[in-house]
């Protein structure tokens, strides 16, 4: 029984092992593909500026002789930017947290549908809806706001697909330090409606459902108003032909008896093999099977000690023979020459160590 536990133990370890090793090559292929993404769009955004900073001087000592950019390779493309760039890097998920810091963090107080104001770049001011939030690049896109101009290339283009432009205008994401909520409140005094930008906003107590989800209200602090989150439309879905009916999903197929669980035991061994190393729940019988073999291998280690074989006969013998001699006493002679030997590897260790043995003379002053 206890071979059965430690192999079950062992296994266990070397499945955590495996599983620890296998999450760290995971996260250094990420950091090395997110590094490689960030080399390229760092590189192609220094190349765009070098050549913007070349051009407008250019521009400036020619004047009217400037040469035209919108030639060649440039014709269709140029003011565009990479489709690379059209969206930030990935944030690593020890830096996440911080990020979304003032957007409520793990838990956002903004969500798809919002409105929300811009406060940098050339839209700024001016207030959109949300059309998606990507979490894991702290960043969202704000429906008809920051429009760029991206080249597609044409290996991403497919045949099929309707659309063959290679240049396309789209939203591109904006960080979500870079919003505010926009929410309508009414004045008290004067009764009059106006649209607010919320600075801050937080969370109030978060509930969990019983489906494994989160449930937290928003509110405004100081003012202790609760904003209502943005209605969206439910879902609608489509049958079709070989979808299964919930009406043969609902039939109940299994009766449950008094003569048997509601799952046999058998199931275990489909699922996991009977005598797998991984496999923790065993049945009975192989239990005491398990327990009957180490209770046999007690039983013969036993019978082994008990056993009188020759060598134990001999070992015996030689017992009783110095037993009967008894102990051995030292006589005048033999304690002699032990003072002797002590008394010369005392004296070799105290000429070693520099010490002398003479007793020094007292001198009268």
């Amino acid at each position: 029984m206890q071979k059965v536990i430690r192999r079950t133990v062992l296994a266990e370890r070397q499945y955590a092992r495996k599983v620890a090793k296998r999450k760290d090559k995971n996260e250094r292929a990420w950091g090395k593909s997110n590094r490689e993404q960030v080399n390229y769009s760092r590189k192609d955004e220094t190349e765009v500026l070098k050549a913007a900073r070349i051009y407008r001087r250019e521009d400036y000592e020619l004047g009217p002789l400037a040469p035209k950019r919108d030639v060649g390779e440039w014709a269709e493309k140029y003011g565009t930017i990479n489709s690379q760039r059209a969206r930030g890097n990935l944030i690593h998920t020890r830096n996440l947290d911080e990020e979304l810091k003032s957007v409520g963090g793990k838990f956002l107080n903004i969500v798809k549908g919002d409105r929300v104001v811009l406060l940098e770049g050339r839209d700024k001011g001016k207030i959109g809806i949300i059309r998606n939030i990507d979490r894991q690049r702290a960043e969202c896109t704000v429906e008809g706001l920051n429009r760029v101009d991206v080249s597609v290339p044409q290996y991403m283009i497919a045949e099929e697909d309707p659309d063959q432009r290679k240049v396309r205008t789209i939203e591109k994401p904006v960080p979500l330090n870079s919003i505010r909520l926009v929410y309508p409140l009414t004045d008290e005094e004067t009764g009059k409606t106006r649209d607010v930008i919320v600075k801050k906003l937080v969370h109030s107590k978060i509930w969990h459902t019983k489906e494994g989800g989160a449930r937290w209200s928003r509110i405004i602090p100081g003012l202790n108003i609760k904003v209502p989150w943005p209605k969206t439309e439910p879902p609608q879905y489509e049958d079709h032909p070989n979808d299964t009916l919930r009406l043969e999903v609902e039939t109940k197929t299994f009766v449950p008896t008094l003569l048997g669980p509601p799952m046999p035991r058998s199931v275990i061994d489909e699922l996991r093999n009977k005598y797998s190393i991984f496999r923790t729940r065993h049945d009975p019988e192989y239990l005491e099977a398990k327990i009957a073999e180490d209770r046999e291998k007690e039983a013969k280690k036993k019978m082994a000690e008990q056993m009188r074989t020759p060598l134990k006969e001999v070992n015996r013998r030689e017992r009783k023979m110095r037993k009967a001699k008894g102990k051995g006493k030292l006589t005048p002679n033999m304690l002699e020459r032990i003072g002797r030997l002590i008394a010369q590897k005392k004296q070799l260790a105290m000429d070693a160590a520099g010490v002398s043995t003479e007793t020094p003379v007292a001198v009268a002053a």
